[in-house]
């Protein structure tokens, strides 16, 4: 039987004043598994992975995870701009998993390997880096804290298409080699469906359909779901 690295189960909440949130999600990862959550912009799907990852307090509900690592979808918002990469590292060990400072240097060789950079990226900030650099270097910074599951928010929409490919690429190598459970948000059909397993689909805060992802595509049950994927196919 698969082990659950993260469970939700019946996740509300609505920011003040507005009828903008999530109603009664419940959804689950299990251990080496890419989880697709889809739905168009503004349908919740930040939300949600905002209060997995305790940025937000549900107002009702149960989150049952392990240790979580965040990737952002602004990856130049993310990092401090006035820091260059090695301090922001270096910063990221001393935080995440201070037992192990004394080891950093070979820690950032490490990391710097898994996410495919060379050490030359240390002594540069932040704009001083590509986009899909920045990305990668937040992908390091989530992996220090050694998670048992991503949460990687619209990782790649602010990227161009090729550098997208690199980037999904390489999530795809860190889920095999490290057996990382990841939570992979998106609006991005073609994109979820490269990359995930198993996809919950998320309507104006609620989901409507869950699958396996082949399933899902091929034969979807939802009309929402149908509408969506017609939509993504006239693009």
């Amino acid at each position: 039987m698969s082990e659950k690295v993260c469970e939700v189960k019946n996740l509300t909440y609505y920011y003040p004043k507005s009828d903008k949130g999530v109603k009664n999600v419940s959804l689950y990862v299990n251990k080496g598994s890419i989880v697709g959550l889809l739905g168009e912009s503004g349908c919740g799907k930040s939300t949600l992975a905002k209060c997995i990852s305790a940025q937000l307090t549900p107002e009702s509900g149960e989150i049952i995870c392990k240790k979580i690592g965040y990737i952002f979808q602004d990856n130049y918002a993310s990092l401090n701009p006035a820091k260059k990469v090695g301090w922001l590292l270096k910063e990221t060990i001393k935080y995440a998993n201070p037992e192990k400072y004394f080891e950093y240097e070979k820690r950032i060789k490490n990391i710097l390997d898994d996410v495919e950079l060379d050490e030359t990226v240390l002594e540069h900030y932040p704009s001083e880096l590509s986009g899909g650099q920045r990305q990668r270097i937040g992908i390091a910074m989530a992996l220090l804290s050694n998670p048992d599951i991503l949460i990687a928010d619209e990782p790649v929409s602010a990227l161009d298409v090729t550098v997208q490919k690199q980037v999904i690429k390489l999530i795809k190598k860190l889920n095999e080699r490290k057996n990382l459970a990841i939570l992979f948000i998106s609006h991005d059909i073609k994109v979820v469906r490269e990359i995930c397993n198993y996809i919950y689909i998320l309507k104006d805060g609620e989901l409507v359909e869950e699958g396996e992802s082949e399933t899902l595509f091929t034969n979807p049950s939802s009309e929402y779901t149908k509408n969506l994927l017609d939509s993504s196919y006239l693009e």
